[in-house]
């Protein structure tokens, strides 16, 4: 199945911000889950939310997901057909992405409920962490 499909099959719709495409799976008082497409050139800008989140791979190209953990860039590249298939980010963890080729879609998960994000502004990561030289350039300002 290709994107245009699935983009029509699970009603993704913008997600203003952010980028990237998306839809809720479900959501209750503890937990919530959503499906996130990506359409190269288009990505998920640097941006981070107070709740840990799993990003699950489950379709399209491999996913290059970024995150700044302890003062240090991490890129982990999310493949299904890898045991690299998925990543917890941490809480409150800067975290940006894109497919390596055409398009990519996960499943990202939450406990606690998504509650809130920050959008980063490129000065502001740049300011924050001066030793990272190779920043992705992953913003839509």
């Amino acid at each position: 199945m290709g994107l245009d499909q699935l983009i029509h099959s699970l009603s993704l719709q913008p997600l203003a911000g952010e980028g990237g495409l998306w839809a809720p799976i479900y959501r209750d008082e503890s937990s919530n889950a959503i499906y996130f497409a990506m359409k190269s050139p288009d990505f998920s800008a640097w941006h981070r939310i107070p709740e840990p989140e799993l990003w699950i791979h489950i379709a399209g190209s491999p996913t290059e997901l970024f995150t700044i953990e302890s003062a240090r860039l991490h890129r982990t590249i999310l493949d299904h057909n890898s045991i690299t298939a998925t990543y917890r980010v941490p809480p409150n963890t800067w975290m940006a992405a894109r497919p390596i080729r055409d398009w990519s879609l996960q499943v990202c998960a939450l406990t606690p409920a998504f509650s809130a994000m920050t959008l980063a502004s490129r000065a502001e990561l740049q300011g924050a962490f001066p030793e990272i030289n190779e920043l992705p350039d992953l913003f839509h300002d």
